[in-house]
């Protein structure tokens, strides 16, 4: 039975946290790394740390 927050589990560093958070249910899996990394890459440009268009150069690489 899936707990739907696998995340809050004590003692977890943070790469289990997240590798938790998704692949806890497989129907969902692509549609939360999407929402992950979407986040990530919008905090990462607000913080100056990375620009919209490095961001869309590695779309580029996906998608291509």
């Amino acid at each position: 039975m899936p707990t739907q927050n696998p995340h809050r589990t004590a003692g977890l560093c943070t790469s289990s946290k997240v590798y938790s958070a998704l692949t806890e249910l497989k129907q969902l899996e692509g549609h939360r790394t999407a929402k992950f990394l979407s986040l990530l890459a919008e905090n990462l440009v607000r913080k100056g740390l990375l620009n919209e268009q490095e961001v869309l150069k590695m779309l580029d690489q996906v998608v291509d």
